[in-house]
């Protein structure tokens, strides 16, 4: 069966009504690491205009500018998780810049494909930026980090790594800690079911879109995984287009 097939029949697959009173994670196609170059360039391309459509990288940037606010700081390092093709971590960059911050930037993903489109991208702007490529579950985080920020991915792990995850980046990460994702809930399936067919043609979106809120978590949920993680003093917060916000700040 061709990759295309496979996506076609897969898309058909994808419930209009499923039960989402509990988490059910299933892998999406995009983290197959077999999946056709071109088709993943595409997804990846059709995930980056669904974020600016959402514009959830505005919910990152305001818990990074009130920090580097109260604090008078003009230039500060971030490393993301799971960068995809960086599209986050250049927005950040652009927009910090706009606002006399100057962001140093390192993104992390296990996906080469997606490690190029990042680099290419940031070579595009002509920005400054460290892209590397790592299984964030297994290796060392890299150090002298003052904010790690981590944009859809929790959702993609068991509840048992994102515990450990959490404890890593509360170790490694200087002064805080910033991850948005998706909330799991009814509103939340229907809008993403809708909004990936109407923004992407990428029928790997069409088809993982879904599939992400149905592995996402409620705010119940995270918030005890965020307490198992010894984070209990962490905030929380919902936000429109159904996300959380996840904040930890270390203590002075």
């Amino acid at each position: 069966m061709s990759d295309k097939t496979a996506l076609l029949t897969a898309s058909t697959k994808i419930s209009l009504w499923p039960n989402l009173k509990t988490r059910n994670r299933q892998q999406e196609l995009m983290d197959d690491p077999k999946l056709d170059e071109e088709i993943h360039q595409r997804a990846l391309e059709g995930l980056s205009r669904v974020n600016r459509v959402s514009r959830t990288h505005r919910l990152l940037w305001q818990p990074i500018e009130k920090y580097c606010r109260q604090n008078r700081i003009a230039s500060i390092s971030v490393l993301d998780l799971g960068c995809g093709s960086g599209d986050l971590l250049i927005w950040l960059k652009t927009k910090a810049r706009s606002k006399g911050i100057e962001l140093k930037i390192t993104g992390c993903d296990l996906s080469p494909v997606a490690l190029e489109a990042a680099r290419q991208r940031a070579d595009r702007e002509q920005l400054d930026s460290k892209f590397l490529q790592m299984d964030v579950l297994s290796e060392a985080l890299p150090a002298d980090q003052d904010i790690i920020v981590s944009s859809l991915f929790l959702h993609h792990l068991q509840e048992s790594d994102i515990v450990k995850l959490l404890q890593r980046m509360a170790e490694t990460a200087r002064h805080l800690i910033v991850a948005q994702d998706l909330l799991r809930s009814r509103w939340g399936y229907l809008l993403c079911l809708a909004g990936t067919q109407l923004i992407s043609r990428s029928p790997i979106v069409h088809v993982d879109g879904p599939l992400s809120v149905a592995g996402a978590f409620t705010l119940a949920e995270i918030q005890q995984l965020a307490e198992q993680a010894g984070l209990a003093h962490c905030q929380i917060n919902r936000h429109w287009p159904e996300r959380f916000v996840f904040t930890w700040q270390r203590s002075p």
